[in-house]
């Protein structure tokens, strides 16, 4: 009789459990490895475009404030100022307005009427002078350009709309899935009207309360010091003309939270001191 040579032996029951518990183990592990794997690249990928998002935004928001020169309303979301006719969609930079041989970006008072400014009464004055406390270089009676960048919490975004000549309102996205966007605005020890405002929270000399003395004007110094030291009518915020003329700057501070999860993805915070603030307020 012949014997067979060469056969293989079947897998026994016990050998196949053990392979399926390895299998088993080897695809829980490299599963875990790969979801981790997926979550951190996700994280990443949000951090990177949330950061990429707000310096476009911070670029966007510096190029405006640094054009402001009146304030007209500012909140913790939102903030409303005139610019110079410069910032017009249309605006010809290299036209002469008032035939006068100047340019008008190189020309101090593109409509040629500063000598009018003081034969007008006190409440018309802004629409004569030189370019820096005329808002009406196009002579029309109406303040030539007004911004305003406001944030919609609902939208998670972030806008900028534009009025020319007081017409209606043009918005535009400045940014969108910004879950947070704050201003606070500040003024200056340097300035005539902050050297007598630094009184802290008490809006009272002497006191030591906090934020006396400390260098910083404050939103609540500039709200809470009364005549004659300071013009704050104590209502919480910073909302009338007189306390407008006290912000020399602006803190900007936002965040992203791509995945709606509650923890912050990227942040960014900027201050801005418009220079034109200040230089209109003296003449």
């Amino acid at each position: 009789m012949t014997k067979r040579t060469g056969m293989r032996r079947g897998v026994t029951l016990a050998e196949l459990i053990v392979y399926t518990a390895v299998t088993g183990i080897a695809v829980v592990f490299f599963a875990k490895y790969f979801t981790g794997f997926a979550k951190t690249a996700k994280k990443a990928e949000n951090e990177m475009t949330g950061s990429a998002e707000l310096r476009l935004l911070m670029a966007r928001v510096e190029n405006d404030f640094y054009e402001a020169n009146q304030i007209e309303s500012v909140s913790a979301s939102s903030i409303t100022f005139r610019c110079d006719i410069t910032k017009m969609p249309g605006y010809q930079p290299a036209n002469d307005f008032d035939a006068d041989g100047i340019v008008n970006i190189k020309d101090t008072d593109d409509d040629n009427d500063a000598a009018q400014k003081f034969s007008l009464p006190p409440d018309q004055q802004w629409r004569a002078g030189y370019d820096l406390e005329d808002d009406d270089d196009d002579n029309d009676g109406r303040v030539d350009v007004r911004i305003s960048i406001y944030y919609s919490a609902p939208e998670k975004t972030v806008y900028r709309a534009l009025s020319a000549n007081e017409g209606a309102w043009q918005a535009s996205k400045l940014a969108a899935g910004i879950s947070s966007f704050t201003l606070t605005c500040y003024g200056s020890k340097r300035e005539d009207l902050g050297r007598n405002i630094d009184l802290g929270n008490d809006g009272l000399p002497g006191t030591g309360d906090a934020g006396e003395e400390d260098g910083i004007i404050s939103e609540r110094e500039i709200d809470w010091v009364q005549p004659p030291a300071g013009h704050g009518n104590r209502n919480v915020r910073v909302d009338s003309a007189d306390e407008y003329k006290y912000i020399t700057s602006i803190a900007v501070y936002a965040e992203t939270d791509a995945n709606s999860d509650g923890k912050i993805d990227a942040m960014l915070g900027t201050e801005i001191m418009p220079p034109l603030l200040p230089l209109k307020r003296r003449r």
